[in-house]
C-alpha cells in the first residue's frame, strides 16, 4: 500500500470509527454522545441474561432480544465471542450488531470463546431453541478446547480458572455432553483466591457462600455487581432483587440486546477511559471534538460535585477513575483541585489498607493515580503525597516480582508499563514511542488479567475497550506517520548535505537526532513545515555552537556574528560562509512558509533573533577563550539564551499560530513560558555536560556552584539544581497546560514549548544521548524505519503493509528492519468434526423451574470444580495440581491487538 492508498484508508477508518465509537452513537436528551454505547457486546454477558426467566411467565426468557442475539451472533466456525484481527485468510464471519444490523467480522477463536461458547449453549438449552447452534457450538468446543488451551504455554489468566471450568460444570448439569478427547486431564482446583469473587457467578461453594446477603454485599451503587451485567444477572436469578433487575433492564436500554462485559451506569468512567484509550494508540489528532465535547460534559461533571464523595467506602476502580479524569482534565486545560484525587490520603485505614493489606488489589489505581501526578504544579503538596505512595506500592510490586505468586511477575507486559511509568519520567517519553509501544503492547488487556475485584473489573472494562476499528486505524496511522517521516527525514539530509552541514569535521552530524525528536515529539501529519523548520533550526544551532566552541578562531566567529547581524556574507569564507548560507536559505523558507499563511514579511525579525543568539555565542567565547569565570547570576543571564531554544522554537510558534503577535520574535524580551523553557533547557544540558565542559574550560552551572559553595561537591551540586530543575517544571506544566484568557500564547505555541522540552528531556535526562553515537539508534529505528511488531510465543512478528499480521518465514534471532521479512498465511482453522449428542426435549412449561433448580443446586451445593486444562500453572495465588496433556502440533496463532 502506497502513501496516498494508506492516507485514504486511514481517512476512511477515521469515519469508520467515528460512526462506530463516537459520533454515529446513540445520543441522549441534551443531544450528547452516549458512551455506553462504545462498548463492544459480549456474548458471555449477553448469555447469562438470556438465562433469566421471566418472573411473570416463567417459561419465558426475561430478555428474549438477548436471546435472539445468540441466535445471530454465533460464528461460522460455531463459537461465540472472540477478538476482531487484521485480515487473515483464515475466516470472515458474519456478524450482527446490537440491533441486528449484519456485517461482516473478522474474528479468531481465543480461549475468551471457550467460555463465551459454552454460556451461550447452555442458554439456548435453557430455552430448548437453537439446536444446530448447540451442535455447532459443541463441535466447536471439543475440536478445539485443546488447541486454544495449549497455545497459552501454560500461562492462564485467572479469571479463566474460574469462568471456564464453571461453564464446563454448569453445561453438564443442563444435561449436555461435554465429552473431551482421552489425551486430555481433569484439573481439581483446591484453592482460589477470595479476591477473584468478580466472576461470582461462576464461583464454586467453598469460595463463596452466594446467599443473598452474600451477594447483595457486593452491590455497587448503581445497583450492579462489579459493574458486571453477568454476574448481576446471575446475582438477580439467586435473590430476585429488583435492583439488580433495574440495572439489567438499563443497560439493555442502553446498550441494546447484545450486552457489553462492563458495564458502569457511569458515563464519564466510558468518556475517560476511550479518551485514554484513543490519546495512547495516537489517534486524538483525528478525533479533537468529539475529545472537546466529552471532557467538557466530564469537566460539568466534576465541578458540580463535592471534592470528597460522600461514600468513603471504595467502589472499583473509584480511584482509577477519578485519577484517569484528572489527568485528562489538566493535559486539556481545565483547572483541577488536587483534592479531587486525594481526598483518600486523609484516611488512614484506606492508606494501610492500599500500603500493606491489600496492595495489588490496588495496583490499577496505584498505576492511574502516579500517571495523573505527571501534571502535579508547583506548591501542590497532596500530589507529591500521592506520588510518593504511588511510587512504593507500584516499585515494591516490581520489585519483588520474582516468585509465580506475583501478579505483576506474572505479566510481563504490565511489569515493563510500570517500570516504564516509574523509572522513565512522563516528560522523557516521546508520544510516537509511546503510541507504539501502547499498539504492540495493547496494555489493556494485561493489566485486567490479575487478581481482585477491582482489577478483574478492569479487566471487563479494558476489554471492552478493544475495538477494532480503531486497533486497524491505530496500526495504518502509524504507518502513515512513519512513511511521511521517512521522506522528510531523507529531504533534510540532503539539505544538510547540500550545505556543508554534515562533513564539517570540528561539528556534531545530528540530523537524524534532531529530526527523530522532532517528529517522535510532534507527530501529527499536517505540521510537516512545523517540523522541518524546527530541525533545521536545530541543526544549524548544533553546527554553529559546535564553531564558535571550537571550529573557529576569535576573529572568524567575530566576522561571522558581523555578517549576521549585516545580513551580508562578502567577508566570509570556509565553514563560516556555510552556516550563513545555511541560515540564509532557512530563513528565507521561513519568511515564504509565513508570508503564505498570514501575509506578512517577518524576515527582519528572523534575522535578528538570529543575530541575539550568535552574539550570545561570541560572548561564551570570549569567556572561555580568556579563561573568564562568570558568576552564577552572569552566567544565567548569558547561557539560558545560548541554549537557543528560543530560536528553534520561536519561528516554529509562527508557523503553528500564524495570528501571533510577532512582538514575540522580539530578544531578549520573551513569553514567560519562553523563558522558563530556555532555563530548563539549561539545566538539563549543564547537569549531564559538565565534565566535558570542564575540560574544555567552559562555565557550567555544576561547576559555578561548586565553586561559589567550596563545601559542596559534585553530587551535591547536581543534587541542588536538580530540585530547582523539577520545580521550575511545574511552573512550566501549570503556564502550558492551564488556560489563562490574558496569556498571549495560543495553546498551540504552549503545546510546541513542552515538545522542546520532552525533546531536551529525552536528550539530557539520565544521561548526554544527544552526544552518543549509538545510545539513540535503536529507538530512532523503532520511530521511524522498523515495521510495528507484535509479540507472540514465537517471538516478534512484523505487520506488514496491508496492516495484516503474518508469521515470519524464518527462524531468525534478528528483527533488523533491513533484512527481507518473509511472510506466509496462516493456516485456515477448521472446526474438526465430534461426536455430538442430540438434545433432549423438554417442554417450555418446564424450562425456567428446572434451570432456576438447576442453577440454585449448581451454586450451593457443589463443593470443587473442574477444568480442562493443558500445562496450567497459574501465576497467581491459585493453587493447582498440574498434568500436562500430552505434545499436540497446534496450530500457531499471532496474539492479537
Amino acid at each position: 500500500m502506497d502513501y496516498l492508498e494508506l492516507e485514504s484508508s486511514v481517512k476512511n477508518l477515521v469515519a469508520k470509527a467515528k460512526r462506530e465509537v463516537l459520533s454515529g452513537l446513540i445520543l441522549n436528551k441534551q443531544n450528547e454522545i452516549n458512551p455506553l454505547r462504545v462498548l463492544p457486546p459480549s456474548a458471555y454477558d449477553t448469555a447469562w441474561l438470556a438465562m433469566i426467566p421471566n418472573p411473570q411467565h416463567p417459561d419465558r426468557p426475561l430478555f428474549k432480544g438477548c436471546l435472539d442475539w445468540l441466535l445471530h451472533n454465533q460464528k461460522r466456525a460455531g463459537f461465540w465471542g472472540g477478538n476482531s484481527t487484521a485480515p487473515h485468510d483464515d475466516q470472515y464471519h458474519d456478524h450482527h450488531d446490537r440491533d441486528g444490523r449484519h456485517y461482516d467480522y473478522l474474528i479468531n477463536p481465543t480461549i475468551d470463546c471457550l467460555s463465551s461458547t459454552l454460556a451461550c449453549i447452555i442458554a439456548l438449552r435453557t430455552w430448548n431453541v437453537g439446536d444446530t447452534a448447540i451442535d455447532k457450538g459443541l463441535a466447536f468446543i471439543h475440536a478445539s478446547a485443546k488447541k486454544l488451551l495449549l497455545e497459552q504455554n501454560g500461562s492462564f489468566p485467572p479469571w479463566f480458572a474460574i469462568v471456564f471450568p464453571g461453564m464446563v460444570e454448569l453445561a453438564k448439569i443442563e444435561g449436555l455432553e461435554i465429552d473431551f478427547s482421552n489425551d486430555s486431564t481433569l484439573v481439581k482446583q483446591h484453592e482460589y483466591h477470595p479476591s477473584l469473587k468478580t466472576y461470582i457467578e461462576a464461583l464454586p461453594k467453598k469460595n463463596n457462600n452466594n446467599s443473598e446477603n452474600e451477594v447483595s454485599f457486593h452491590q455497587s451503587e448503581d445497583g450492579s455487581v462489579f459493574q458486571s451485567p453477568a454476574a448481576t444477572a446471575y446475582a438477580f436469578m439467586m435473590t430476585g432483587n429488583e435492583i439488580f433487575l433495574a440495572y439489567l433492564e438499563e443497560v439493555v436500554k442502553i446498550c441494546g440486546h447484545g450486552v457489553p462485559s462492563f458495564c458502569a451506569l457511569d458515563e464519564d468512567l466510558v468518556k475517560i477511559s476511550v479518551i485514554d484509550w484513543i490519546e495512547r494508540l495516537g489517534l486524538a489528532e483525528h478525533f479533537t471534538e468529539e475529545i472537546k465535547t466529552m471532557l467538557g460534559q466530564v469537566f460539568r461533571g466534576y465541578t458540580s460535585t463535592s471534592e470528597e464523595p460522600e461514600n468513603k467506602r471504595l467502589e472499583p476502580l473509584q480511584i482509577h477513575r477519578d485519577a484517569l479524569a484528572f489527568r485528562l482534565l489538566r493535559l486539556h486545560g481545565h483547572r483541577i483541585s488536587p483534592q479531587k484525587i486525594c481526598w483518600f490520603l486523609d484516611n488512614d485505614d484506606t492508606v494501610r489498607q492500599m500500603d500493606q493489606k491489600d496492595h495489588e488489589a490496588f495496583l490499577c489505581d496505584m498505576y492511574s493515580l502516579h500517571r495523573a501526578t505527571d501534571v502535579t504544579f508547583a506548591g501542590e503538596s497532596q500530589l507529591e503525597a500521592a506520588r510518593a505512595l504511588s511510587t512504593k506500592i507500584l516499585q515494591n510490586e516490581t520489585t519483588v516480582g520474582t516468585s509465580e505468586n506475583n501478579s505483576v511477575f506474572a505479566m510481563p507486559n504490565l511489569q515493563d508499563q510500570i517500570k516504564d511509568e516509574i523509572y522513565h519520567p512522563w516528560l522523557a517519553r516521546l508520544d510516537h514511542l509511546e503510541h507504539r509501544k501502547f499498539i504492540e503492547r495493547n496494555i489493556q488487556t494485561h493489566i485486567g488479567r490479575l487478581e481482585g475485584p477491582k482489577l478483574a473489573t478492569f479487566y471487563r472494562l479494558s476489554s471492552c475497550l478493544r475495538n477494532s476499528t480503531l486497533q486497524q486505524l491505530a496500526i495504518q496511522n502509524f504507518m502513515l506517520r512513519q512513511s511521511k517521516f521517512r521522506n522528510e527525514l531523507k529531504d533534510l539530509q540532503r539539505w544538510s548535505k547540500r550545505f556543508g552541514l554534515t562533513n564539517m569535521g570540528f561539528a556534531r552530524e545530528k540530523t537524524a537526532y534532531c529530526y527523530f525528536a522532532v517528529a517522535a515529539t510532534v507527530p501529527l501529519l499536517p505540521l510537516s513545515d512545523v517540523r522541518l523548520t524546527l530541525v533545521k533550526s536545530a541543526c544549524l544551532v548544533t553546527v554553529a555552537d559546535d564553531f564558535f566552541d571550537a571550529g573557529g578562531s576569535l576573529e572568524e566567529l567575530k566576522r561571522l556574528t558581523t555578517a549576521v547581524q549585516r545580513w551580508e556574507p562578502k567577508d566570509l569564507s570556509g565553514h563560516s560562509k556555510a552556516i550563513f548560507n545555511a541560515l540564509e536559505n532557512l530563513v528565507d523558507e521561513i519568511s515564504h512558509n509565513f508570508s503564505d499563511k498570514n501575509g506578512n514579511d517577518i524576515k527582519t525579525c528572523l534575522q535578528d533573533l538570529w543575530y541575539q543568539t550568535f552574539k550570545i555565542w561570541l560572548k561564551e567565547a570570549e569567556w572561555s577563550r580568556n579563561g573568564y569565570l562568570p558568576s552564577i547570576e552572569e552566567y544565567l543571564e548569558v547561557a539560558t539564551s545560548s541554549i537557543a531554544t528560543q530560536t528553534i522554537v520561536l519561528p516554529a510558534s509562527l508557523l503553528i499560530s500564524p495570528t501571533l503577535p510577532l512582538d514575540i520574535l522580539k530578544f531578549p524580551k520573551t513569553e514567560k513560558i519562553t523563558h522558563l523553557l530556555m532555563v530548563l533547557t539549561r539545566l538539563l544540558n549543564d547537569i549531564r555536560t559538565f565534565q566535558r565542559e570542564k575540560e574544555e574550560g567552559k562555565p557550567n552551572l555544576v561547576l559555578l556552584y561548586m565553586k561559589e559553595n567550596p563545601e559542596m561537591g559534585i553530587e551535591d551540586s547536581i543534587s541542588v539544581i536538580q530540585k530547582i530543575l523539577e520545580e521550575k517544571k511545574k511552573e512550566f506544566l501549570e503556564l502550558v497546560l492551564v488556560r489563562d484568557k490574558s496569556d498571549n500564547m495560543p495553546e498551540a505555541c504552549k503545546e510546541l514549548h513542552l515538545s522542546c522540552l520532552k525533546a531536551f528531556q529525552m536528550f539530557y535526562g539520565s544521561s548526554n544521548a544527544f552526544d552518543s553515537t549509538t545510545e539513540l539508534l535503536a529507538d530512532i529505528n523503532k520511530a521511524i524505519y522498523e515495521p510495528l511488531l507484535m509479540d507472540t510465543d514465537q517471538g516478534p512478528i512484523p505487520i506488514n503493509s496491508l496492516g495484516t499480521v503474518g508469521l515470519n518465514n524464518r527462524s531468525s534471532k534478528s528483527n533488523n528492519c533491513d533484512k527481507n521479512i518473509g511472510y506466509k498465511n496462516l493456516e485456515k482453522h477448521r472446526v474438526g468434526s465430534s461426536s455430538v449428542q442430540p438434545c433432549k426435549t423438554r417442554t417450555s412449561q418446564t424450562v425456567a423451574k428446572d434451570f432456576q433448580r438447576k442453577l440454585v443446586h449448581w451454586s450451593r451445593q457443589r463443593t470443587n470444580f473442574t477444568a480442562l486444562s493443558s500445562s496450567i500453572k497459574l501465576r497467581s495465588k491459585l493453587n493447582a495440581k498440574v498434568i500436562s496433556l500430552k505434545p499436540n502440533a497446534c496450530t500457531n496463532y499471532p496474539c492479537l491487538l
